[in-house]
């Protein structure tokens, strides 16, 4: 029996996810929007033709836009998949877990049947789809698979002493101050609090999702953990952190399990009780026997997802055992390679940083003055007020973030070189860049939970 017909997905509930992720698909886009020439010009290492970077950017709003009316429903998901791909793979750097996940559930929904009801394919038919068997089942199936693996995974990698015995995870993640908010900032004085919430956080990641599996009450146990993780990820997480569009694209996840109870209490009528004038704007359920038989082209787009659910099943076995298994999937798994279905939970895993800090970029001129050509103002060591303010918004923190935790020499000659070239346009010849330093100002916590004085840690160095 197909997943939608006894309940574990709704039509309703697949369609209002639809419309989720079109939103998603477009908020990528406005975050972009603003740094795209920066970001996949002078920035990226220019793995990506520029026409075709310029094709998926500027056609993603429509697309994104087809999805959530769901116009010709799964072309437009495969083409919002295809485009957030090219883009993605364009410039690593700026991308977060968030983003990681959003092409995996595009990946997933084009096997779905997403465009049923609410949309403007169903407003089109004369009679609501009838969706292939295996495919719907296997699909329904992979998709809950892959939303259950991102928080087994991330909890089974928070294996560190800091996650598993002193509870002081949570503190070490605030004390990274440009992805924390200032609420976070704030819980900081209560350690006692955060030990609490970090050992629940790990707990609820390996209990929470067992909630979907209960076998009595079903629907109000599901409808009780889409309403634990929304809220885990919108008021809990989003109220701590700083981290882009991840807590959105987790609770857009969650959608799909909302139980037909959910949508019944807004609908009283039953929907066997509707007449045929209402059918054409409300969900008609598909039963068994009006499923499609089983065809050869279902059989093989069924084997298709199997073979893409044990592909991700891998990838998250790989993470779990160590970084030499990880390294290793990512030069021999040919089939990620192409599908992009390669992950990694690993957010504050296996412990957050120790080390945190900011930037300062001083450059001697031609003048004999010196510049932070990071902020443009005169060189100062003090710590900004605001560090998530300091580094700009979500896509320049992840960016800067790598930057100095990876200590790449080639991005770091890139960013040194786009700083310089910035200045130098909109300055004379006698205040030209000669010598340029990135300098990250460390600051390390420590086991007593206090932070080493800031000390100067030069990433980079040279001469113009």
């Amino acid at each position: 029996m197909s997943p939608l017909t006894d309940g574990k997905l709704n039509l309703r509930s697949l369609a209002f996810f639809r419309i989720g992720l079109g939103l998603l698909v477009w908020s990528f886009v406005i975050q972009l929007a603003p740094d795209y020439e920066v970001f996949y010009r002078q920035l990226a290492p220019h793995t990506v033709p520029d026409f075709v970077l310029e094709l998926a950017f500027w056609s993603l709003p429509l697309f994104a836009t087809l999805l959530l009316i769901g116009f010709r429903t799964r072309l437009s998901t495969f083409l919002c998949w295809l485009g957030i791909i090219v883009l993605q793979q364009a410039n690593p750097q700026i991308l977060q877990g968030g983003d990681v996940l959003l092409k995996l559930l595009l990946f997933w929904s084009l096997f779905l049947p997403l465009g049923a009801t609410w949309s403007v394919d169903a407003w089109r038919r004369k009679e609501p789809a009838k969706p292939w068997p295996l495919t719907t089942q296997l699909a329904s199936w992979a998709l809950a698979g892959q939303i259950v693996l991102v928080y087994w995974s991330a909890a089974l990698l928070k294996s560190d002493p800091l996650w598993t015995q002193n509870g002081n995870a949570l503190f070490y993640a605030l004390n990274i101050e440009h992805f924390t908010t200032p609420f976070g900032l704030y819980l900081r004085q209560f350690p006692d609090l955060l030990r609490v919430l970090t050992f629940g956080t790990r707990i609820f990641e390996f209990i929470g999702p067992l909630l979907l599996f209960v076998p009595v009450y079903r629907y109000h146990f599901r409808l009780v953990a889409v309403t634990l993780f929304i809220g885990f990820h919108l008021i809990g997480m989003q109220s701590l952190l700083r981290i882009g569009l991840f807590p959105w694209v987790c609770a857009t996840a969650w959608l799909i399990f909302l139980p037909a109870s959910f949508w019944n209490f807004f609908d009283k009528k039953r929907e066997d009780q509707k007449s045929k004038s209402s059918q054409r704007k409300q969900p008609k359920r598909v039963s068994s026997s009006e499923l499609k038989p089983v065809g050869l082209l279902d059989r093989i787009t069924s084997g298709f997802i199997l073979i893409s659910f044990l592909d991700v099943c891998a990838w998250n076995t790989a993470s779990l055992n160590g970084p030499d298994a990880f390294r290793w999937m990512k030069q021999h798994d040919a089939w990620s390679h192409i599908f992009q279905l390669d992950q990694r939970w690993n957010m504050y895993a296996p412990y957050p940083r120790d080390e945190h800090g900011w930037l300062v970029v001083p450059a001697d001129l031609a003048n004999g003055t010196q510049v932070d050509l990071f902020t443009s103002q005169p060189v100062s060591w003090d710590k900004p007020g605001d560090l998530g303010a300091y580094f700009g918004d979500d896509r320049w923190r992840r960016y800067l973030s790598n930057l100095f935790n990876d200590r790449d020499p080639q991005a770091l000659q890139g960013y040194a070189d786009y700083l310089v070239r910035n200045w130098n346009q909109h300055h004379g010849e006698d205040q030209k860049v000669q010598i340029v330093t990135i300098i990250f100002m460390k600051q390390i916590t420590m086991p007593d939970l206090t932070n080493t004085p800031p000390e100067k840690d030069v990433l980079y160095l040279h001469a113009y």
